[in-house]
């Protein structure tokens, strides 16, 4: 498996947060994953997209995700919906939202899980850059909140 995590404090409340992440065509302006936003559909607490990712700096296929909050409002989980690719790699992300004095304690995960023999070659390349990518998007995130912009 191949997965990169931070965690940050942001000044807003979780709910800002969720609606500033659900609102996929603002949130592409903070994370490079997002490179083409082809449709968003949402119902309340749930979004369907169609977009084309981006990945250690390549376009991958197009594919439709589930982005949804949980019941508590603290959790967003974003997962793939079943597609062809589904058969060398899985999907799965997630936001956790606690309260802290200084505002929300965001907790991002993005994971990629291979299927053999893809593993032995994408876990550690795709790893390394998650590590790097999912700390600099959580950043951005945090001052595209403050500022309305972000130094990327």
């Amino acid at each position: 498996m191949a997965y990169g995590e931070a965690r940050l404090v942001m000044e807003q409340s979780p709910r800002e947060i969720i609606e500033f992440v659900l609102d996929l065509h603002e949130y592409q302006k903070v994370d490079d994953k997002l490179a083409k936003v082809y449709r968003v559909e949402r119902d309340g607490d749930e979004v369907v997209f169609r977009f084309r990712p981006r990945l250690m700096g390549l376009p991958g296929p197009v594919t439709t995700q589930r982005v949804a909050v949980n019941a508590a409002g603290d959790r967003i989980d974003v997962s793939g919906l079943p597609s062809w690719t589904d058969s060398f790699v899985r999907f799965h992300a997630f936001f956790h939202f606690s309260d802290v004095d200084e505002g929300t304690l965001v907790h991002r995960r993005v994971e990629f899980r291979f299927s053999p023999p893809m593993s032995w070659l994408m876990d550690r390349a795709v790893g390394r850059w998650l590590a790097r990518d999912v700390p600099r998007e959580l950043h951005n995130a945090r001052e595209y909140l403050r500022n309305g912009s972000t130094s990327r």
